[in-house]
């Protein structure tokens, strides 16, 4: 059985105002992606990596990919229209490499660099009895139900809430197949790389996630990025 890991790095970041995507921007020395992409190559159960890519960024990335002392297989795939439809573009190459129905598939966001060994370990880990794993965090905040977004219409418990996080794990052969059933107008309202698994019925599971994992969305979380990183370096 292997465990190939995705990396999913062709998003163009709109919502940060920035004038590359924000998996590129580089934070001491590094981009942001460089990060989570060292995690994977240092993981000693990853066997593979597939990222996901723009063309005008793969000779960037091949680059850095280069320039680290591990040797391990990668290998890129086109980014699609969604991020759905970039994950079956890895997965297809997944499948092109000669992937076997019970390999595991860790699909990671190139925006979230803080992914720690020990939580890819934990979504490996849990492969082992389920088809498919996701880390999550409790939620903090009371959550509330408006559909106006004026009014209350009614409280949600707190307790039964979780944030998905990344990376998810998944068999692959059955992940393959849902995603491969669908349109391109399906993928593109999936929200959540599990989502589709829930709802064909594999078996998910959740596994403990970490606060630092958080994705990069806003100009404010680069920032909080940026200083944790520098707090380390101190």
């Amino acid at each position: 059985m292997k465990n190939i890991a995705v990396i999913l790095a062709g998003g163009v970041g709109s919502r940060m105002g920035l004038d590359i995507p924000k998996q590129y921007v580089e934070v001491s020395g590094k981009p942001v992606v460089g990060y989570c992409i060292d995690v994977m190559l240092n993981h000693e159960s990853v066997d593979c990596i597939i990222i996901g890519v723009a063309d005008c960024w793969k000779t960037y990335v091949e680059k850095y990919v280069s320039q680290s002392d591990v040797t391990k297989p990668v290998y890129y795939a086109k980014p699609g229209e969604t991020r759905q439809e970039s994950i079956l573009n890895t997965l297809e190459v997944i499948k092109s490499i000669g992937a076997e129905d019970g390999d595991v598939v860790l699909i990671h966001d190139g925006a979230r660099p803080m992914v720690s060994k020990e939580i890819v370990s934990r979504c490996l880990e849990a492969t082992l009895s389920a088809d498919a794993v996701l880390p999550v965090v409790p939620m903090k905040d009371t959550v509330y139900m408006s559909n106006d977004g004026r009014h209350i219409d009614s409280l949600i418990e707190r307790r039964t809430l979780w944030r998905g996080q990344a990376p998810e794990a998944f068999r692959f052969g059955p992940y393959y197949n849902i995603n491969k059933s669908m349109s391109r107008g399906e993928l593109a309202k999936i929200t959540g790389s599990t989502e589709i698994a829930y709802r064909a019925g594999m078996n998910c599971v959740l596994v403990e996630g970490e606060e630092s994992n958080f994705k990069i969305t806003t100009p404010e979380d680069l920032s909080h990025f940026e200083k944790l990183i520098m707090d380390e370096s101190l």
